[in-house]
């Protein structure tokens, strides 16, 4: 065991080196994490973010199905008993209501859990994302009603509109009763629901050149361009999602640091690292080598996407 010093330390080394590409090496550096957040735990488990980190570390770690099994519900014990250790804090809590959603569909414990997120003081961004997880969770109990005032809730607080295709991605798997509706979003226009066969017009466009699509709507995450498709890693093609959501405007990088990792610790220099990443990624798929002139820029405060073709983001 170390000592709460030392393992801050090696928090410190370990954050800065997030940024690998999907393999073994990113898999050890996972692992290592899941390591590090035990420790972190074994000395002070009224502390979520640690829990928080941890249980995130399980979804990420490993490809074999019986072991993803496993680490669900490793994340599920690990962030329960962060309930019961930080029984104040809301962090646990929201972290779990999406957690069961997702993984379980569990709808009263994910109302439970999001319901005592909320009376604990939980603000900003992830106050709108919770909302929206508890109107489908409303929803598929069937109360229509209360979904629909939680909806109205989210919109208000979205001033920015910078969650509006995550409110969106929810009440349309509420109106169409389907857990995957597919959302096309295009530069500058309002986003849209599209069909399956939509969806499949849309990237043969892309493997002609017509456009360039991010694709996230399956577990492995694509940029689909001319050239070739690219699988990207999850925070790459969050990252990638935000600028695209943004194009045209420059996005500083705390506001992207706030919409990928939320409350996780961050390195000051993981979106550089990322962004580097990215652009080697986008120029593979577009054939081109001037991704950082004219298609994935720096500002003087952060990033900016401003490609010269058309751009599509389906969530």
């Amino acid at each position: 065991m170390k000592t709460i010093d030392e393992l801050l330390d090696w928090e410190d080394d370990w954050l800065e080196r997030d940024g690998f590409d999907e393999g073994e090496e990113r898999n050890a550096w996972l692992e290592e994490g899941v390591q590090l957040y035990k420790q972190f735990i074994q000395i002070d488990k009224r502390e979520p973010r640690y829990s928080i980190t941890l249980s995130e570390l399980y979804l990420e770690v490993g490809r074999d199905e019986k072991l993803k099994r496993g680490n669900q519900l490793r994340a599920y014990e690990t962030l329960r008993s962060a309930t019961i250790h930080a029984p104040n804090k809301p962090d646990a809590f929201y972290h779990l209501s999406f957690l069961l959603a997702k993984e379980k569909r569990r709808w009263e414990a994910v109302l439970f859990y999001g319901n005592e997120a909320l009376e604990k003081g939980l603000t900003s961004s992830r106050r709108i994302k919770l909302l929206c997880n508890l109107a489908l969770g409303y929803a598929r109990l069937g109360y229509l009603s209360k979904s629909r005032t939680l909806f109205e809730q989210a919109r208000e607080l979205d001033t920015d509109m910078d969650h509006e295709w995550f409110i969106e991605l929810y009440s349309d798997r509420i109106k169409e009763n389907r857990r995957e509706p597919i959302l096309l979003k295009e530069t500058n226009e309002k986003r849209k629901l599209v069909s399956r066969e939509d969806y499949t017009t849309v990237i043969d466009d892309a493997m002609d050149g017509k456009c360039v699509v991010l694709d996230l709507t399956k577990e492995d995450k694509f940029f689909r361009a001319g050239k070739d498709d690219i699988r990207l890693e999850r925070k790459e093609a969050e990252i990638l999602g935000y600028l695209m959501d943004h194009s045209m405007t420059s996005c500083p990088k705390r506001r992207i640091e706030e919409s990928v990792w939320e409350d996780r610790k961050v390195s000051a220099s993981a979106v550089k690292r990322y962004i580097t990443s990215i652009r080697r990624k986008l120029s593979q798929a577009m054939g081109r080598e001037d991704i950082s002139e004219a298609v994935l820029v720096t500002t003087n405060d952060g990033y900016e996407w401003k490609s010269d073709i058309p751009s599509i983001v389906l969530r």
